[in-house]
């Protein structure tokens, strides 16, 4: 039991230190909604697990940073929105690791949910 728990704490981890690497070459998009935060998130989460339009199995995670304050991403990291609510506006920064696939898509569907 207690080497799983290492292992899962080892991969979460990894997670974090591979979101901050892909954070710090910046975003790829940056977008501006009128939308509460949570809303934005919560579509970007469900529009990205959608497996028709991607054709992959990546799962997608939604995590509450603070309140307001949002990481929607997919297993590895691969692809991650940070989805921030200040006020009335919500700002999403969109990031993607270098050479991914669906990138292109993965953005089109963060604006869908503006």
């Amino acid at each position: 039991m207690k080497q799983w728990a290492g292992v899962a704490a080892l991969m979460l981890l990894t997670g974090c230190m591979s979101l901050n690497q892909t954070r710090s070459a910046g975003p790829v998009q940056v977008y501006s909604s009128q939308k509460p935060a949570a809303a934005v998130a919560e579509c970007i989460k469900v529009t990205w697990a959608d497996v028709q339009m991607f054709g992959d199995v990546a799962d997608v995670f939604l995590k509450s940073n603070a309140p307001g304050d949002f990481t929607v991403y997919t297993t590895e990291g691969q692809y991650f929105a940070d989805v921030l609510g200040k006020g009335a506006t919500t700002n999403v920064s969109f990031y993607a690791k270098p050479g991914a696939s669906v990138k292109d898509q993965r953005g089109a569907v963060v604006a869908t949910c503006l």
